[in-house]
C-alpha cells in the first residue's frame, strides 16, 4: 500500500514538472508614465521593456504609454529598446515614446520591434521622438527591422531631431538583411538635423541578402541646415536577392547652406534585387553654395529589376557653384527598368551652376519609361544644363514622353537636349 501511494506521488510529480517545462515563457508589460533621467559625466542609461530573447517558446507582450528617457552631461551612453524578438516572440502597443539628450560626445539609440534570430515582432506605434543636442553626438533610431526573422509595424508620427557640430544621425525603418522579411505602415516620418560636419542617413525598406521588405508609408521629410553637411535617403533600396516593394504618398528633402552633400534614392535594384515602388512625389530642393544634389529613381544594375510609378518627381535648386544630377529608369550590365511618371521637374538659378536629368537610358540593359511631361528651367549666369532621354549603348530603351520642355534665361549659359541617341 505505501508504495502504490509513493508511486502515485512521483508520477504526479512528474506531471507538474512536465506540464511546466512544456508551457512556453511569456511576459506582459504594462507601461505608463516611465521617467528616466540622468545628469553628469561618462554615465550609461538603458531601459528595456517588452523584448523576447527566450528561444522559440519565449512571448512578450508590451504596452507603453508616455515614456520619457533623458540625459544631459559629458559622454554619456543611452540606449532604450522596445518590443524587440530575439528567437522569440514580440507584441508592442507604444505610444507617446520620448528620448533626448544634451551634450558633449553622447550616444543615444532607439530600437522599437526589431526582429532576428528567428524571432517575430509586430509592433504598433504612434508619437515617437528622439532629440540630441551637442557636439560629437551619435543617434540611431531603428523601427521595425528584420535579420532573420520577422517584423510588422504599424506607426502614426516618427520624428528624429539633432542639433550642434560633427553629429551622426541614423534612421532604419522596416529594413530587411539576410533572410527576414518586414511590413511596415507608417504615417509621418521626419528627420531634421542643423549645424556643422553633421551626417544624416535615413533607410526606408531597403532589403539585401535574401530578405523580403513591404512598406507603406504616408509622406518621409528629411531636413537638414548649415555648412559641410551630408544627407542620404534611400527608399525601397534592393539588393543581392532581396525584393522591395514600397507605396508612399510623398518623399520630400531638403537642404540649405554651404557645401552640402544631398542625395535621394528610390526603388533601385542591383544584384538580382527586385523593387517596386509606387509613389505620389518625389521632391528634392537645396539652396546655398557649392552644394551638390541627386536624385537616383527606378534604376537597375547588374541583373536587378525595377518598377516604378510615380505621380511627380521634382527637384530644385538655387545658389552658386551648386550641381544636381536626376536619374531615372536607367539600365546597366543586364538590368531591367521599368518606370512611368506623370511629370519631371527639374529647375535651378543662380550662377555656375551644373544640371543634368537622365531618364530611360539603357548601358547593356534594357528600360522602358513612359513619362507624361519634362520641363527643365534654369536662370541667371554660366549655368549648364542637359536633358538626355531614352539613349542607348549597347543596350535597349523604349520611352513614351508627352511634352519636353527646356527653358533658360540670363547670360552664357549652356543648354543641350539628346533623345532617342543610339
Amino acid at each position: 500500500m505505501k508504495i502504490t501511494v509513493l508511486f502515485k506521488r512521483t508520477m504526479l510529480a512528474c506531471l507538474i514538472s512536465g506540464l511546466y517545462l512544456s508551457v512556453p515563457s511569456f511576459a506582459q508589460t504594462n507601461a505608463e508614465n516611465i521617467n528616466q533621467g540622468q545628469v553628469g559625466l561618462l554615465n550609461s542609461q538603458s531601459m528595456d521593456l517588452g523584448n523576447s530573447t527566450g528561444g522559440s517558446q519565449g512571448k512578450a507582450k508590451v504596452n507603453a504609454k508616455n515614456i520619457n528617457q533623458s540625459q544631459v552631461g559629458l559622454l554619456n551612453s543611452q540606449k532604450m529598446e522596445i518590443g524587440s524578438a530575439n528567437s522569440g516572440k514580440s507584441n508592442v502597443n507604444a505610444s507617446n515614446v520620448n528620448q533626448g539628450q544634451a551634450g558633449l560626445l553622447n550616444s543615444q539609440e532607439m530600437t522599437i520591434g526589431n526582429a532576428g534570430k528567428g524571432g517575430s515582432s509586430k509592433v504598433s506605434v504612434s508619437n515617437v521622438q528622439q532629440g540630441q543636442v551637442g557636439l560629437l553626438n551619435s543617434q540611431k533610431m531603428a523601427v521595425g527591422n528584420a535579420g532573420r526573422g520577422k517584423s510588422d509595424v504599424s506607426s502614426g508620427p516618427i520624428m528624429q531631431g539633432q542639433a550642434g557640430l560633427l553629429n551622426n544621425q541614423e534612421m532604419n525603418l522596416g529594413s530587411v538583411s539576410g533572410t527576414g522579411s518586414s511590413k511596415v505602415r507608417t504615417g509621418v516620418v521626419m528627420q531634421g538635423q542643423v549645424g556643422l560636419l553633421n551626417n544624416q542617413q535615413m533607410n526606408v525598406g531597403g532589403s539585401s541578402g535574401s530578405g523580403k521588405t513591404n512598406v507603406a508609408v504616408g509622406a518621409v521629410m528629411q531636413g537638414q541646415a548649415g555648412l559641410l553637411q551630408n544627407q542620404t535617403m534611400n527608399i525601397g533600396t534592393a539588393s543581392g536577392k532581396g525584393s522591395s516593394n514600397v507605396k508612399m504618398g510623398a518623399a520630400i528633402q531638403g537642404q540649405a547652406g554651404l557645401l552640402n552633400n544631398q542625395q535621394m534614392e528610390i526603388g533601385n535594384a542591383s544584384g538580382s534585387g527586385k523593387s517596386n515602388v509606387m509613389m505620389g512625389a518625389a521632391v528634392q530642393g537645396q539652396a546655398g553654395l557649392l552644394n551638390n544634389q541627386q536624385m537616383k529613381v527606378g534604376n537597375a544594375s547588374g541583373s536587378g529589376k525595377s518598377n516604378v510609378i510615380a505621380g511627380a518627381v521634382v527637384q530644385g535648386q538655387a545658389g552658386l557653384l551648386n550641381n544636381q544630377q536626376l536619374e531615372i529608369g536607367n539600365a546597366s550590365g543586364s538590368g531591367r527598368s521599368n518606370v512611368a511618371v506623370g511629370a519631371v521637374v527639374q529647375g535651378q538659378a543662380g550662377l555656375l551652376n551644373n544640371q543634368q536629368a537622365k531618364i530611360g537610358n539603357a548601358s547593356g540593359g534594357t528600360s522602358n519609361v513612359a513619362v507624361g511631361a519634362v520641363i527643365q528651367g534654369q536662370a541667371g549666369l554660366l549655368n549648364s544644363q542637359q536633358l538626355n532621354v531614352g539613349n542607348a549603348s549597347s543596350g535597349s530603351t523604349n520611352v513614351v514622353t508627352g511634352a519636353i520642355v527646356q527653358g533658360g534665361g540670363g547670360m552664357l549659359n549652356v543648354q543641350k537636349i539628346n533623345i532617342g541617341n543610339n
